[in-house]
């Protein structure tokens, strides 16, 4: 017990009571900005996810279209991969310029 809380015990528990207060209010706002980042960095990393299936699916079917080409002549050349690509787009049953991992299991058995 200090001086001050022991001549003056209602200045003191006043004072004592402003700064429980003061640390409430500091921990809400932390909590609230904490919460607000949260979602924020929910909401990004899904857009993460989105883009990195969305490359997962284009390399699928750049290495898909690789693939049939080296099966068919035993080398490739860059125009003859842009053609591919095109056809082999729509393997999968949706030319959306990705092809499921699942169909380039299937070329490469």
């Amino acid at each position: 017990m200090s001086f001050f809380d022991f001549f003056f015990p209602e200045q003191a528990q006043a004072s004592h009571l402003r700064s429980i207060a003061d640390r409430s209010r500091l921990e809400q706002r932390r909590s609230r900005s904490t919460a607000a980042s949260s979602a924020s960095n929910t909401a990004a990393l899904t857009k993460r996810v989105e883009d990195l299936e969305s490359d997962l699916g284009f390399v699928s079917l750049l290495l898909g279209s690789v693939m049939a080409q080296l099966d068919e002549r035993g080398h490739i050349s860059r125009d003859d991969l842009k053609e591919l690509i095109k056809e082999v787009d729509g393997a999968d049953g949706v030319e959306d310029g990705r092809l499921d991992v699942g169909v380039l299991r299937g070329l490469s058995q």
